[in-house]
Formats: C-alpha cells, sequence, structure tokens
C-alpha cells in the first residue's frame, strides 16, 4: 500500500519542482519585460511622446541602469542591407539595425524595480528642427540593466509625422 502512494508524492513533487526550475529559469533569461508605445497629442495641446512600462519578471530586485527609445530600421531593411554587405564586421551591426536618434526616458541615477513592479517612462519629443525627427520607420526601447545585460522591445511603427521628411515638408510652408 505504501509503494503507490510513494510513487504518486514522488510524481507530484517531481513536477513541482519543474515548474519552479522552468520558472526560474525564464527569469533569468527574460527577467525585464518592456511594453512600449505612443502617445499623440492632438494638435497645438502638447508635445508627443514615446512611453515605456517595464516590468521585472524576475524573483528579485532589478537595478535599471539606462533606458532609451532608439529609432530603429525594418527588418526589412536590415535584411536587406546584410544580405548587400555580407563580410561587414560585427563591430559595424548596429549601424545597420538603429538609425542615429536616441531619446533619453531617464535620468542618470539607476532605478530600482522590485519582482512584478511596473516602472512607467516616458520622454517628450521635441521637433522645433527637422534634425530632431526619426529618419528611420520605426523605433524601439532599450533597457539596460546594473549587470551589463541589455534589453529590447519590440519594434513600433513612428507615425508619419514624426518623420524627418515630413519635417522638411512643415518647415518649408512656413
Amino acid at each position: 500500500m505504501a509503494d503507490p502512494a510513494l510513487g504518486i508524492l514522488a510524481g507530484i513533487a517531481s513536477i513541482a519542482a519543474c515548474v519552479f526550475a522552468i520558472r526560474k529559469t525564464t527569469g533569468w533569461l527574460f527577467p525585464i519585460k518592456i511594453e512600449s508605445s505612443i502617445f499623440i497629442q492632438r494638435r497645438n495641446h502638447g508635445p508627443d511622446e514615446i512611453r515605456a512600462t517595464i516590468i521585472n519578471r524576475s524573483r528579485e530586485s532589478l537595478y535599471m541602469v539606462k533606458c532609451c527609445g532608439r529609432s530603429a530600421q525594418s527588418i526589412k531593411n536590415i535584411i536587406r542591407r546584410h544580405l548587400s554587405n555580407p563580410f561587414l564586421k560585427p563591430n559595424l551591426y548596429p549601424c545597420i539595425w538603429f538609425g542615429p536618434q536616441i531619446y533619453d526616458l531617464m535620468g542618470t541615477d539607476p532605478i530600482k524595480i522590485e519582482p512584478d513592479q511596473p516602472i512607467k517612462l516616458s520622454h517628450k519629443l521635441n521637433f522645433s528642427l527637422p534634425i530632431f525627427a526619426f529618419t528611420t520607420p520605426q523605433f524601439q526601447i532599450e533597457v539596460v540593466i546594473s549587470n551589463g545585460r541589455t534589453f529590447r522591445s519590440s519594434r513600433l511603427s513612428i507615425p508619419n509625422h514624426w518623420h524627418i521628411s515630413s519635417q522638411i515638408k512643415y518647415s518649408g510652408e512656413n
């Protein structure tokens, strides 16, 4: 009678151990979840914004050292450029993947993120000069934590009026 009960208890214990091991591994591999978004104001009601919500999915506190919005190329453009330059040095890959614009979403002080705590950050865009506009069709949020690991959000398309071509057109009309 004791043998089947021990087998059932051993099975339950091994399933529980597997669940906790998978949870610990995913928390170690993907400790940060980034949800990026944009906020568009109506005309003359204020500047548009890039927004990010960063969530700590691990079971321990993390320190966010850097959070910025980067202009990014589309996947189609990245593949086309890599195929046209197959022997490009790996240290030049960021030149293909990203544009020159970087928008800082936090200050210089690190931010402590507790487990399951969402942190909301934003950056107000100022297109007073066309050079501040995006030169790429998309952007993504990049987060660096204190141990040096970098995490990026999924890419979001930018509105047409954020692109440099429309900014030059608008400044030419004035």
